[in-house]
């Protein structure tokens, strides 16, 4: 028996929402696949039957093409600790931070994740920033009669522990903590989360319409949000009120 039409078609938006930085800009094949799904609701019904059994939501869009998002049941579902759990023990600490500052950094109002006009431009250095600050307050508000977790001071203390880039040099190391940023960036990049745009202040960066997708699943946990939305905003304003 030979596949249907339908069944080819579904196969390949499977195909293609594994490659996230496709646009359908960038393919006719895509854009074939992207258009078919937007003119007729029975194909994307069907789409959206087979990826709701994998645990799958679907973000289609004409310009962005296709976004998906893993539930909390989902067995493809990749989560931060996975990331984190392939890293050295040493580093888990750092990497699960730098991931977090990343987010709040790019967006630093939670109606800023709802926004989808709005592109997130951000630097190596502001995020930088925003983990210093973060560990520094931590640092001053622990002691003797404070009741800060031991083991949340010990962990910003990791970071603390990275040398800052040195003003000037020629070459960036992959040991401070510009270089630490910047390895996550760039792994979020290879991900398809993040584009590269410039050298400006260590690294500038700007967000794919995925990770303010991404961004907002993983604010969905009350504990991630919560840390996520603690760290202190690189204005002067404060975190963002949970909604």
């Amino acid at each position: 028996m030979r596949p249907s039409t339908d069944d080819i078609d579904i196969g390949k938006f499977f195909a293609w929402a594994a490659r996230p930085r496709e646009t359908p800009a960038r393919s006719e094949e895509l854009h074939r696949i992207v258009s078919r799904y937007l003119d007729e609701p029975d194909f994307a019904a069907a789409v959206d039957r087979v990826f709701s059994g994998a645990g799958l939501d679907l973000q289609v869009d004409g310009r962005d093409g296709i976004i998906v998002t893993a539930r909390h049941h989902s067995l493809v579902r990749l989560t931060t600790g996975d990331i984190v759990r392939r890293a050295q023990p040493s580093q888990r600490t750092v990497i699960g931070a730098v991931l977090l500052a990343v987010a709040r950094t790019a967006y630093p109002e939670a109606g800023m994740v709802d926004d989808p006009d709005r592109v997130a431009v951000f630097t190596t250095q502001s995020v930088v920033d925003t983990l210093d600050r973060a560990a520094q307050r931590l640092a001053d508000e622990s002691g003797e009669d404070s009741d800060v977790d031991d083991d949340l001071v010990e962990g910003w203390r990791r970071w603390l522990d990275l040398p800052p880039a040195r003003p000037n040099a020629q070459r960036r190391s992959a040991g401070d903590r510009a270089g630490a940023v910047n390895r996550i960036c760039k792994l979020l990049t290879e991900a398809g989360y993040l584009n590269a745009r410039g050298d400006t202040d260590g690294g500038t960066w700007s967000a794919r319409p995925r990770f303010r997708h991404a961004v907002a699943t993983l604010t969905e946990d009350s504990d991630l949000y919560s840390l996520v939305n603690d760290l202190p905003a690189p204005t002067e304003h404060g975190p963002a009120d949970p909604r």
